[in-house]
């Protein structure tokens, strides 16, 4: 999981944990978060959780959230407290596949474009689609981040499918020295089940110059299975926590 990029200013570092506080982006939960890179005793955690509250609502932000260490289970206990308390329990898996194995044609009926300030809107609208799910000040705030990062952005490379010179699909590729990360990926719900997925993976797998492909996917989603059919291996979890509204 080290290999997956993460989103938000470091606030702080040190070999427990890393504590993400991003000011400008309060609604964003994956960029006001902490990892923990050793697993915290539970009366710990409770006493970080509490810091947390009061370091989320001085920028505005109204959730808890933790990410735990990676292939580390949490006891009984503490789930049994997590659900009492109305926490979210997510599953998070990460799997990997050699570009090689997802190269393919382009159908004539689909175009592939990396985006540019020329079709940023079109992107952003296959983006608002999907983040209108967590309400609309969330959708607004992740616009307004894209737009002011856009030009910034070096690892950070977008793609957009057009079928019948329609926007219906989005995807981020991150690349490091080691990978090529698949994040962001998605495709307008009256689209899906017509191979545009696997197309735009086969798009990014083409500029991916051999490195592995890696993704993370929600251990409880059907689309992990997609993944495994396509032939991906998987390669580690984690589990990650969310409290809304506090």
């Amino acid at each position: 999981m080290d290999l997956i990029e993460e989103t938000g200013e470091i606030a702080f570092q040190d070999h427990v944990k890393t504590i993400y506080l991003t000011p400008d982006e309060p609604l964003t939960y994956y960029s006001n978060k902490w990892v923990y890179h050793e697993m915290p005793q539970f009366e710990q955690w409770l006493k970080d959780a509490e810091t947390q509250l009061q370091q989320h609502h001085a920028q505005g932000s109204h959730h808890l959230m933790f990410t735990f260490p990676e292939n580390t289970e949490l006891s009984l206990a503490f789930q049994d407290y997590l659900e009492k308390e109305s926490y979210e329990l997510g599953l998070m898996e990460m799997y990997a596949i050699e570009a090689e194995a997802l190269k393919g044609e382009i159908p004539d009926t689909l175009k592939i474009e990396w985006v540019d300030g020329d079709n940023l809107d079109d992107y952003l609208t296959i983006h608002r689609t999907f983040a209108l799910q967590f309400g609309e000040d969330y959708a607004d705030e992740s616009e307004r981040t894209i737009r002011k990062s856009f030009q910034d952005e070096q690892q950070v490379k977008r793609i957009v499918v057009y079928y019948q010179n329609q926007p219906v699909g989005s995807l981020d590729a991150i690349e490091t020295e080691q990978t090529l990360e698949i994040d962001s990926f998605g495709v307008i719900e009256s689209m899906r089940r017509q191979g545009i997925g696997r197309t735009m993976q086969a798009f990014v797998a083409a500029h991916a110059e051999g490195k592995p492909i890696i993704l993370v996917a929600d251990g409880e989603d059907t689309a992990k299975d997609m993944y495994i059919k396509q032939g991906y291996t998987f390669i580690s979890y984690r589990y990650q926590i969310l409290k809304e509204n506090v």
